[in-house]
This record gives C-alpha cells, sequence and structure tokens, in this order.
C-alpha cells in the first residue's frame, strides 16, 4: 500500500500561497503572477526531490 503523501496539486496549491505570501514580504516588484508560478515550480521542484530520497510530507 503506497503511503499517503501531500499530493501535487496539494504541493501546487501551498506552492502558490507561499510565492503570493513571499512577494508581500519581500515587497519584490516581479509581480504578484510571476510570484505565484515560482512558488508553484519551487512546490514542485521540492516535492520530486523529497520523494527521490523517500521524505513524503502528510499523514
Amino acid at each position: 500500500m503506497e503511503q499517503a503523501g501531500i499530493g501535487w496539486i496539494a504541493a501546487i496549491i501551498i506552492g502558490g500561497i507561499a510565492g503570493w505570501l513571499a512577494e508581500k514580504f519581500m515587497r519584490s516588484d516581479m509581480g504578484v503572477i510571476m510570484n505565484i508560478v515560482i512558488g508553484i515550480v519551487g512546490a514542485i521542484v521540492a516535492n520530486t526531490i523529497l520523494s527521490v530520497f523517500g521524505v513524503v510530507l502528510g499523514g
């Protein structure tokens, strides 16, 4: 039986929120949409890297 993780959709949503919050915190000039996209890409990359090492986030 496969372990339950946060899943790709949840990682994308969390990444989008993290990108938006980072834009608000850092007051960057890149724009909200670009920061959300960067957050989503970061979440996908982090989820892939963690799954390679066997780390599963969730419960």
